[in-house]
């Protein structure tokens, strides 16, 4: 054994340092670039079957490409469906909860980091243990206040909720206490107000973090499923989300039109990845480093 090791060393030690350096990076760009296959032939699969007619899908072996695409389906869907109603409705809803979520949380995360006020290591505590409690335990007593408050049917009762929420808070905690002290202080002496100094002063130094929890919020809000499922009943009301569940219709299930929904459902949330994944990345790593 000992004579069997030392000549596999000599072997190794006789391959030149490039050439094993090359071969390691071939195999990790090998295994990423399978890795993104597996990853994508998901959403490759939908696409295609958005193109296809209802009996192609089940095909065996499947037609991985539609040989006649049929486009109809998405015509069907603006036309018959009202999706374009359906996707205003969920822009609307989506970008309106975004900033609102992304003011009040850095309103929070900020009082939390730079004020002293009572009990506030007891009230924050109290917002990170918010976090455990699942969130469908709080929908009936949630529905019956916003029945008193006319909020259902209304896509108000959508956007109102959830728009301070303790993950959020505690994300812009963690930026805001980076912001140096010394530099609110200063503000102060030359005369700004408190709001003036949050709006001048805080909020330039944290786009970073507004960025990646902006994506964060607008992606799950542009997802949520349960909870306007209750409070949205008209069908001009609804969101992509619930438009593409409405589609479903027992036998006759139209499956190529759920797949071009999926398609349109998914195609916004997409185009933010892609545009802002480096704000995404930068504002999570900053915000790792930070903690």
């Amino acid at each position: 054994m000992p004579a069997a090791t030392a000549n596999m060393h000599n072997k190794e030690s006789r391959i030149p340092y490039r050439a094993r350096n090359t071969l390691k990076k071939a195999s990790a760009y090998t295994i990423l670039v399978l890795i993104t296959i597996a990853s994508l032939f998901p959403l490759f699969w939908m696409v295609s079957s958005s193109l296809k007619e209802r009996r192609d899908i089940f095909l065996n072996p499947p037609m991985w490409i539609p040989v006649n695409p049929q486009w109809d389906n998405y015509v069907i869907l603006f036309k018959e469906r009202m999706f374009g109603t359906v996707i205003y409705n969920s822009l609307f809803i989506t970008v309106i909860h975004t900033a609102l979520a992304l003011f009040f949380c850095t309103l929070a995360g900020y009082a939390f980091a730079k004020y002293q006020f009572r009990f506030k290591s007891l009230l924050f505590a109290i917002v990170l243990a918010s976090m455990m409690v699942p969130s469908e335990t709080t929908i009936i007593p949630m529905f019956e206040i916003y029945r008193s408050l006319g909020l259902i049917d209304n896509p108000w009762g959508v956007i109102i909720t959830n728009v301070a929420n303790a993950f959020g808070i505690f994300f812009m905690r963690q930026y805001c206490d980076s912001i140096h002290t010394e530099l609110l202080e200063a503000s102060r002496i030359d005369g700004c107000s408190e709001f003036k100094i949050f709006t001048h002063v805080v909020l330039p130094n944290l786009r970073p973090a507004l960025a990646s929890l902006g994506i964060i919020t607008f992606v799950n809000q542009w997802n949520n499923f349960l909870w306007p499922l209750i409070v949205l009943r008209s069908p001009g009301e609804q969101t992509v989300s619930l438009a593409v569940r409405a589609l479903e219709s027992g036998a006759r299930t139209p499956y190529e039109l759920i797949m071009s929904g999926s398609v349109i459902s998914v195609l916004p949330l997409l185009l933010i990845i892609l545009l802002f994944q480096k704000q995404l990345i930068h504002g999570l790593m900053d915000g790792a480093v930070k903690g």
